[in-house]
């Protein structure tokens, strides 16, 4: 039997400056070098391995990334979705296929539902009853129709690291249905509320906060449901409120062995659990101000405290340039301190002036100035790198908990540049990308023990590797396009009402009709 892969993956915030409009923001891995490329246990790799069977052949097609996190323009989707059913067009007949998708990805209009249009396409192209599975985000977006047509792997965890579990999860799954021994059947139940990120965290490396949190409590009962006869898979979506589309709130995922009343029963009694609970979503985390919060991290004793900049988050497609902290650690008189921003002209400044000079320049807010302007500052330049180093984990996006060789992997994220201004306050700057892993600053030659205060751009990525070092973290109403001021956003597509910016709003998972949304 031969199955064939593809992938695209990309998590669109639509409010984002920095668009996908031309072929030169894609990046494509076509044949074999998607799965020579693919990490052993990311989605891919979890469904290569669980699809290694010897009377399996695996055929691949292409696998798809974006430069930028703003949206794909209307030509460039199209060109994209045209690679896709190419590669599956030219790959002959096939049994069944193999999607690796991320879930929130949004098109220029008409594309909004970017990833059930290729699954529609595909369907098209190789007939609609070939099995389908795929793997999805925990922040993924997926149409009612999407569900019902290719049977759906999210990840259930949050920060995300059980990517290989859920691939081989697909590929089981995958394998059963091709051998006849199991019929899928997939609902959603669509549940009107939106973030914040911060609030779905599912697990923590401290166990008394982890028994706290909402969306742990709730994944428990969701493992439970899981074991009842006939359950295939049940998961707890987060959702993507960066993303202006209709399908952009939470949503429980079930799907069952044909079994459509047992689908939907499983949605009902976890959706109305979490609706029921939803405020617990706004305390899991205390948001102050960044004045508020430098001046307690300034205050606390025991160090380095993690200062969280959720306003400029490069995975919610911020372009992790706003000086709006450093100002504020300069200002207060603050020392000892860590962080990143992107700044290009830094870079080449630094790069030009070599170690141990002085530069004196606007730092930061040079993308987008609708909420912050670049900070005039003067720093001297501490060490250069070209950017190339190892990610240790655990990590974000990698294979469990704690630290395991298996997971290792190289990252390049070009020539950085650290300035070190007022009272020993490092800056790594890097032209395309910051760091939310400890291993980036760490070989960038900031030792964590000797900081007082360190800061990530970053909502929930950051925590499966910095919560096991940190001595306490504070989260920053910080200012830009991945606010958690959702209302301030001007949407156009977000279904309303929707909690909490509809705060009066009544919902229940009995009423009529909730299942065909």
């Amino acid at each position: 039997m031969r199955i064939g892969i593809a992938g695209i993956v990309h998590e669109t915030n639509t409010f984002a400056m920095e668009r996908n409009d031309t072929m030169g923001c894609v990046r494509i891995q076509r044949g074999q070098d998607m799965i020579t490329g693919a990490h052993p246990k990311n989605f891919i790799g979890g469904f290569l391995e669980g699809a290694a069977w010897d009377d399996i052949e695996l055929v691949p097609g292409v696998n798809i990334h974006f430069r930028h996190g703003g949206i794909i323009g209307k030509q460039v989707y199209e060109e994209c979705r045209r690679e896709i059913l190419d590669a599956f067009a030219a790959m002959g007949d096939l049994d069944g296929v193999f999607f690796a998708f991320h879930g929130a990805m949004v098109g220029e209009t008409p594309y909004g539902d970017a990833e059930g249009e290729i699954v529609r396409a595909t369907r098209e192209l190789l007939g609609a009853d070939l099995p389908m599975v795929a793997t999805y985000d925990f922040h993924s977006l997926m149409s009612k129709w999407e569900n019902e047509n290719c049977v759906p792997f999210p990840n259930n965890t949050n920060p995300h690291i059980d990517g290989y579990e859920r691939g081989l999860e697909a590929a089981d799954c995958l394998l059963q249905m091709l051998d006849g021994k199991l019929k899928p059947v997939t609902r959603r139940l669509f549940v009107p509320i939106i973030g914040p990120n911060i609030g779905q965290s599912t697990w923590s490396q401290i166990p008394e906060q982890e028994q706290q949190l909402l969306l742990f409590q709730l994944n428990e009962r969701r493992a439970a449901l899981e074991k009842t006869p006939g359950v295939v898979n049940i998961t707890i979506l987060g959702g993507y409120g960066y993303s202006d589309a209709p399908d952009a709130g939470m949503s429980i995922v079930a799907t069952t062995d044909d079994d459509e009343e047992l689908a939907a029963r499983m949605c009902a009694e976890l959706g109305q659990a979490l609706w029921d609970q939803r405020e617990t979503l706004l305390k899991v985390r205390p948001i102050c101000s960044i004045d508020e919060g430098v001046q307690e991290a300034m205050a606390r004793d025991e160090k380095p405290v993690m200062l969280v900049d959720l306003g400029d988050d490069p995975g919610s497609a911020c372009p992790a340039d706003s000086p709006a902290v450093l100002e504020a650690l300069i200002r207060l008189g603050a020392k000892d301190c860590a962080l990143t921003i992107r700044d290009a002209e830094v870079v080449d400044a630094g790069l030009q002036a070599g170690v141990g000079a002085t530069l004196s320049m606007p730092v930061g807010g040079k993308i987008d100035g609708r909420f912050y302007q670049p900070l005039q500052a003067t720093g001297t330049i501490r060490s250069i790198d070209d950017g190339n180093y190892m990610i240790l984990g655990p990590t974000h996006g990698g294979w469990g908990r704690d630290v395991n060789p298996d997971a290792f992997r190289e990252a390049n994220v070009g020539p950085r540049v650290v300035v070190r201004y007022g009272d020993k306050i490092d800056v790594i700057f890097s032209r395309n990308r910051t760091g939310k892993d400890r291993d980036f600053f760490k070989s960038a030659g900031i030792i964590l023990e000797e900081k007082q205060i360190l800061v990530v751009k970053s909502n929930q990525a950051h925590r499966a590797s910095f919560d096991p070092v940190v001595a306490s973290t504070i989260e920053l109403s910080s200012p830009g396009v991945s606010t958690v001021d959702y209302a301030s956003l001007p949407y156009k597509y977000l279904r309303r009402p929707m909690w909490p910016m509809d705060p009066d709003m009544t919902w229940s998972a009995g009423d009529d009709g909730v299942f065909d949304l």
